[in-house]
């Protein structure tokens, strides 16, 4: 028989576990017994589960603004609404606003409500952090380098974030190629190296790939599942070959190996990139991208191993655009260019509606869209530094 104490307790973190983040971080000043049930890890779980915590869109945008004097760089973070429809524009939340942030390269996740933020333009100042919105924590990472021989400049650098599913640990791989001036072309090899949460290090690896195998720019050209990182690539053999220009390279969190599987059959000459849509791997690419009125964005899924489907073709009725991510099913986000506003595309209801963002005050910037969950997971260090904050992050680090 169940004792009113058990009940107590039972209905207690029935509620509690569809409460938002904020509120459950204030709760934990109740009393004891509510401060250790939201800091273990099945409540943790269960409330990043709960019917109540739905995926919303988010979008994050870093730039310059020149209508201050001095100009700065601000990044905006804004949460939408979880559901969005077609006609109305959604009202929207400022989650995150910082005044003069240094060299933003990249927003890559979210995974379990945490996103990794990347620094650094130049081949020895690559910084990264993990950022937790909804708790407002932020973790430096440690800074890892590369031996590399003299004469080589920064050529491109990839990263994927996930988690190693055997041992629950949050990790990082950043996969780097260098340029030789000397010879005009690309070292012939490919470093990379993993880093693990748990243990607060970075380890090397040896790719299995040839550097002519070049992964796509940028954090929209990847995407994680299940414990596997994936990014669209190419490869100078492919393209001479004549068969499938683009590849699907993937990363194994917990066996820390590479791997490759053939992609759709898109044209070289065709802009291309990589998404989860419905928790399947798929693609969009165009020839015609950003093109007012006349691009069409063909829409490829994987559904199983190497073998893909085309679901449909998107031809969004808009002026010269950017193509920025994907929402829901049917639901795709553009930047207008050069007015910086931000809309979607129904492709079921055929209509176009702003998201209520006009970024024309903000130029020379990235765009980022994102499918975002609120969450409890902890990311600071047992002993935290003074440093450890998105500010200090965001403006000095």
């Amino acid at each position: 028989m169940t004792t009113n104490t058990e009940i107590y307790f039972i209905v207690t973190d029935h509620i509690l576990s569809r409460l938002p983040v904020q509120s459950l971080l204030r709760f934990k000043c109740v009393c004891k017994n509510w401060n250790e049930l939201i800091n273990t890890s099945s409540f943790i779980e269960k409330h990043f589960n709960s019917e109540s915590n739905r995926l919303r869109l988010m979008i994050t945008k870093f730039g310059l603004n020149y209508h201050k004097n001095p100009c700065v760089r601000p990044f905006d973070t804004y949460l939408l609404p979880d559901k969005i429809f077609s006609g109305c524009v959604p009202t929207h939340k400022l989650i995150y606003h910082g005044e003069d942030v240094g060299d933003i390269r990249g927003i890559y996740g979210p995974i379990d409500g945490l996103f990794l933020l990347e620094k650094g333009h130049y081949i020895d100042n690559g910084r990264f952090g993990w950022w937790n919105p909804a708790t407002k924590e932020c973790r430096l990472i440690p800074r890892v380098f590369f031996e590399v021989e003299d004469g080589l400049e920064d050529n491109d650098r990839r990263i994927g974030i996930g988690i190693d599913l055997a041992t629950h640990d949050y990790k990082i791989i950043w996969v780097r190629t260098y340029w030789n001036d000397y010879e005009s072309d690309i070292f012939p090899k490919v470093y990379a190296a993993v880093y693990s949460t748990k243990n607060d290090s970075w380890k090397h690896l040896e790719p299995n790939f040839s550097h002519e195998c070049q992964i796509c720019m940028s954090s929209q050209h990847c995407t994680y599942k299940n414990g596997m990182y994936y990014w669209i690539s190419t490869s100078k053999k492919y393209i001479s070959e004549g068969i499938n220009v683009y590849f699907i390279r993937t990363f194994d969190f917990s066996t820390e190996l590479f791997g490759e599987f053939e992609g759709p059959p898109i044209p070289g000459e065709h802009w291309v990139t990589l998404f989860l849509r419905g928790g399947s791997i798929a693609t969009m690419s165009s020839k015609d991208v950003t093109q007012a009125m006349t691009a069409f964005y063909d829409i490829w899924v994987n559904i199983r191993g190497n073998n893909w489907i085309k679901v449909y073709t998107v031809n969004p009725p808009i002026t010269n655009h950017l193509c920025i991510g994907i929402w829901e099913y049917d639901k795709f986000i553009y930047e207008l260019t050069p007015s910086c506003k931000v809309l979607f595309y129904d492709q079921t209801t055929k209509q176009v509606t702003s998201l209520g963002f006009e970024f024309d005050g903000i130029g020379f910037g990235s765009c980022w869209v994102l499918s975002y969950k609120e969450s409890l997971v902890p990311i600071r260090k047992e002993k935290p530094s003074e440093k450890d904050n998105i500010e200090y992050f965001m403006v000095d680090y």
